[in-house]
């Protein structure tokens, strides 16, 4: 027990003694833990935002004038039944009207002497789905219905958001898997460096009749104090940050997104810069003792 604590005890003195190494390494593996959390968030996040943007998608179904209020109501209820389709909600002349003057301060029936828009139906799409949403289909099984007469939506704008998710979690864990390996290199090359700089110490200690364990073990410790002081710098900085971009889109976008940082991620952050300090550690005394 004595041992273990001295070597603890010698562990925090070699980061105290080495205050220039120590805060490169901790600053380098700080930055490396920055970036692969606010990329984890990312990746959490980006299907919740796709899920907003789809209930966004809408489809304005116009039926023809000669469709009575009752036939229209079964049509609605009809779409229901193709996939994809969430909700439908049916706008009656009347309200057509009433949304027509809203829209653009006119009213329709004084101009005209009647009303010339048809009842239509608002169709809003599912918004879960791990694969990309195809809207085709679905204008295209609408369109077939008797009685409907014109489907409008905004088909591009769909296309690119699917297309570009799809890109997104194509590439996604390349580009982390990249992220993660810089990080491992940065880090090593940096303990190795700090470890390099007091090769005279370990050779001392070698000369002294140490054991390779026991010159190793005080470095490994440092490896570990330097891995917990950047993540205690990391995890705020990333939560401010993400706090950061949730006010900003809810105090000035229309987003009514909301981005979410689970804790496990913080656990995960530990545990690698953790793993990624020791073996660093390890492997740059043993290294130089060879």
């Amino acid at each position: 027990m004595d041992k273990f604590l001295y070597l603890i005890s010698e562990g925090f003195k070699n980061v105290w003694r080495h205050k220039m190494t120590t805060f490169t390494a901790v600053f380098s593996l700080f930055l490396s833990l920055y970036f692969v959390g606010l990329l984890a968030i990312a990746g959490e996040n980006t299907k919740s935002i796709l899920e907003y943007l789809r209930s966004k998608y809408k489809f304005e179904v116009f039926f023809k004038q000669n469709v009575e209020f009752e036939k229209a109501k079964v049509i609605s209820q009809s779409i229901l039944n193709i996939k994809g389709v969430r909700s439908s909600t049916i706008i009656n002349k009347d309200d057509a009207v009433r949304i027509f003057k809203d829209q653009f301060d006119e009213d329709i029936i004084s101009i005209l002497g009647y009303n010339p828009l048809p009842i239509s139906v608002v169709v809003n799409l599912k918004r879960k789905s791990n694969n990309i949403l195809e809207t085709s289909p679905i204008v295209e099984q609408i369109k077939r219905i008797d009685g409907v007469d014109e489907v409008r939506y905004q088909g591009l704008l769909i296309k690119k958001i699917e297309r570009t998710y799809a890109k997104i979690m194509k590439y996604f864990p390349l580009i982390a898997m990249v992220f993660i390996i810089i990080a491992v290199l940065v880090i090593y090359n940096t303990v190795k460096l700090s470890i390099f700089s007091r090769k005279e110490l370990i050779e001392s200690l070698r000369l002294i009749g140490a054991t390779r364990l026991f010159i190793k073990m005080p470095f490994v410790f440092e490896g570990l104090i330097d891995a917990g002081l950047a993540t205690l710098i990391a995890s705020p900085l990333i939560i401010g940050t993400i706090n950061g971009l949730n006010y900003f889109m809810n105090n000035f976008t229309s987003w009514n997104v909301k981005l979410f940082i689970s804790p496990t991620m913080f656990l995960w952050l530990t545990l690698l810069s953790g793993t990624i300090s020791v073996i660093g550690s390890y492997r740059a005394v043993s290294n130089i003792m060879r």
